[in-house]
């Protein structure tokens, strides 16, 4: 990129918002994304998630089940309260455990989120995790308490529920009040404004009303303003002098100024309310993403790693690399991160997240984790599954769809190649669940082959391994329901007819201690030989996730042109070591040297040698053997309490909490997955369908051998 280029924007970078939908499953996301893109004239019609008409579920097997699977951009345009126009990209995550991934690279490049729970439910066990996992990547964002014309709802005991659960990131703070109860529930108070906005009832109603607070409402909403300014007071000092000294000065304005700024902080989080599904509350919603989330000027620069030289380009090993950052720009270098595939047989789309800098269709742009060059090609306005507009450029604060690229994948960079940058990566949890796979026909192995290869590079917590002991293929996810869609895609996308397994645990391996290993490979190939020798330091690393290797060998030693062979061989071994072909996790490797032959050493000789040596490493270290440990939540009617604590103390768990809410008992423990399978069914069966589950992924903790299925 020769000559630097500045995009004439359609809208200012202040009147952007990229923001994310997060919640707990069957909380009303998709109802309420249904609903903002009504009534912004996006769509002409509210698809229902009973009737499998939602834009944004447009797979087959989310409108079946009437959940979310996959994250889906949408794009929409909103005139905030009637005056400044905002361009606002959505994205609608899902909220099922099991599909926790699309959440999390969905909130790695997300600026703001509006976090939606259930008027009856209140805080649930996901919304605790997407909680956290806002929390992890300090995603500012606001707070919608959905669904108050159900009977149960109460806006109090969410609130109260929000500030005694979410007590980790910022602290809700509602600034609306419902007006009714249940069934009656017609419109909200805004506490900032001081009015009120009520809604007729109607398939599709007109837009709110809005005028003075009813008489019946004006105690509850008196108090509960001042509540609201106390708060604020509380957290900004000038806003809290200006409130003792002069409350006349305490405009509506000064007001959505200082909760904008202390949002942006992390500091608070606005509290709205209302009712999708009965067409409440969306407005007002919409004017709080423009009023309080931020816009990409407002986040700070990204930080990433620049290479000493553009040579060492695509090198796992980054740590002596030069910390830079980029300001959300148009005038910056280009840079954008990839955090989501979707495999085509047009060629696969890839959503961009541009956080500097601007670039045209045709301009060549660098993939530093690949060291690759890339050619943008085709670039689109997403419109859920529908490309909906090719755009000859993009520029920071941009979220699109890209079809062209052919070396990018999640968590992949693209930057200017004259000022390289490489971002962090995205984080994904470990597969917990496992299955076998195989074709129904010969004919359908290649294709079955490549369906997997697909998926697998589409989604980073699906992984496809091969047992060499046994020729089986093993698909792993994150659980039974993750495999079960996975299975059902085989057959209707890739036209595979595949014979699945029964979901069983994926368990892993790792060193009992630290030790170390030495592999030699000397072969003769007609007159030429091949030799390669490696020595290595196998150390425990509770915690880290897949293997990791260094290199701390002399280069006279062991010349640095072979240490991607070596690395090779070593994390193609870790795919399945010991007796049980188990993954390998937790260990460092540390390559400390071994011998070279100018004349005979090649890179297939080393990458057998360092293979040997992690085997002969492992061997003194000794093995561990670890299992998926979840975090269940049940939230259990009394009566059945007892039965619930006494099923789960014989599945090994571990209480740590039991807790009161109103008319239930809410339960969360540590348990081992192994114990789980058929939990779903067991808990009806003892609860008279009354008690509901969640588990969510923990951690993997060290399990006797006698306490897993033994190999025969």
């Amino acid at each position: 990129m020769a000559k630097k280029k500045v995009k004439t924007e359609a809208y200012p970078l202040a009147q952007v918002r990229n923001i994310g939908i997060i919640a707990h499953i069957d909380a009303g996301k998709t109802t309420t994304t249904e609903q903002i893109l009504f009534y912004t004239g996006k769509e002409h019609r509210i698809g229902s998630v009973d009737e499998g008409n939602t834009t944004t579920d447009h797979r087959p097997d989310e409108q079946e089940r009437g959940i979310t699977i996959v994250s889906a951009a949408v794009t929409v345009h909103w005139e905030q309260r009637g005056a400044t126009q905002h361009r606002i990209n959505i994205i609608d995550t899902p909220g099922h455990i099991d599909f926790t991934a699309e959440v999390e690279r969905s909130l790695s490049v997300l600026d703001g989120a509006i976090a939606i729970f259930c008027g009856v439910g209140g805080v649930q066990a996901q919304s605790e995790t997407v909680w956290r996992q806002a929390n992890s990547y300090q995603v500012p964002r606001i707070a919608y308490v959905n669904k108050l014309d159900r009977a149960g709802a109460d806006f109090e005991e969410v609130l109260k529920d929000l500030k005694e659960r979410l007590h980790d990131g910022p602290t809700p703070l509602a600034i609306q009040w419902p007006l009714g109860e249940e069934k009656g529930f017609y419109g909200v108070v805004d506490l900032v404004d001081h009015m009120a906005y009520t809604w007729e009832d109607g398939a599709h109603p007109p837009p709110p009303e809005l005028g003075p607070i009813p008489e019946d409402a004006v105690d509850i909403a008196g108090a509960a303003r001042e509540e609201m300014l106390s708060a604020i007071s509380d957290f900004d000092d000038e806003f809290g002098m200006t409130y003792l000294e002069d409350e006349e000065a305490v405009t509506p304005e000064l007001i959505r100024a200082t909760l904008r700024r202390l949002t942006l902080e992390r500091k608070i989080c606005p509290v709205l309310c209302g009712s999708s599904f009965k067409h409440k509350g969306v407005q007002p919603l919409l004017d709080a993403v423009c009023d309080y989330l931020p816009a990409p000027l407002d986040r700070s620069p990204v930080e990433g790693k620049q290479p000493k030289s553009i040579r060492r380009a695509g090198d796992s090993d980054v740590e002596d690399w030069k910390d830079v950052e980029r300001a959300p720009n148009a005038k910056e270098p280009f840079c954008a991160l990839a955090f989501k595939t979707v495999s085509q047989k047009s060629g696969d789309l890839v959503y961009l997240r541009v956080y500097s800098g601007y670039a045209t269709d045709k301009d060549q742009l660098f993939n530093i984790n690949k060291g690759k060059k890339e050619r943008l090609g085709r670039i689109h306005i997403l419109h859920a599954n529908r490309k909906e507009e090719t755009v000859p450029d993009t520029s920071v604060g941009d979220i699109v769809g890209v079809v062209g690229l052919r070396y990018t994948v999640t968590g992949d960079t693209l930057c200017d190649i004259t000022h390289p940058i490489q971002l962090g990566a995205i984080k994904f949890p470990l597969p917990v669940v496992s299955m076998a796979v195989e074709p129904r026909s010969t004919g359908d192995k290649d294709k079955l082959a490549d369906a997997l290869a697909s998926m697998a590079k589409d989604d980073p917590t699906f992984k496809v391994t091969l047992n060499t002991d046994t020729g089986q293929t093993l698909i792993s996810g994150m659980g039974e329901l993750h495999l079960e869609i996975i299975a059902n895609t085989l057959s209707r996308e890739w036209n595979v007819e595949a014979k699945v397994g029964k979901p069983r645990v994926s368990y892993k391996a790792t060193a009992e201690k630290d030790g170390r290993g030495r592999g030699r490979y000397e072969i003769e190939i007609g007159d030429k030989r091949q030799v390669g020798a490696v020595s290595l330091e196998v150390l425990k690393r509770p915690g880290l996730g897949d293997v990791e290797v260094e290199f701390t060998a002399d280069p006279e030693v062991l010349p640095v042109q072979f240490h991607a062979a070596i690395e090779d061989g070593i994390k193609t071994r870790c795919y399945s070591v010991g007796d049980y072909g188990d993954p390998l996790i937790d260990v460092l490797v540390r390559v400390t040297g071994g011998e070279y032959d100018e004349d005979d050493s090649t890179e297939a000789a080393y990458t057998a040698a360092a293979s040997r040596a992690l085997d002969n490493g492992l061997e003194s270290a000794g093995f561990a053997f670890l299992e998926p440990i979840m975090t269940l939540t049940v939230d259990v009617p009394e009566e059945f309490f007892g039965n619930i604590m006494q099923d789960l103390q014989a599945r090994r768990a571990t209480i740590e909490q039991s807790l009161v809410l109103r008319d239930t008992r809410r339960i969360v423990a540590a348990v081992p997955l192994a114990e789980m399978f058929g939990y779903a069914s067991d808990i009806r069966s003892k609860s008279q369908g009354r008690a509901t589950p969640s588990l969510e992924p923990r951690e993997y903790a060290e399990v006797h051998a006698s306490k897993r299925p033994k190999l025969f």
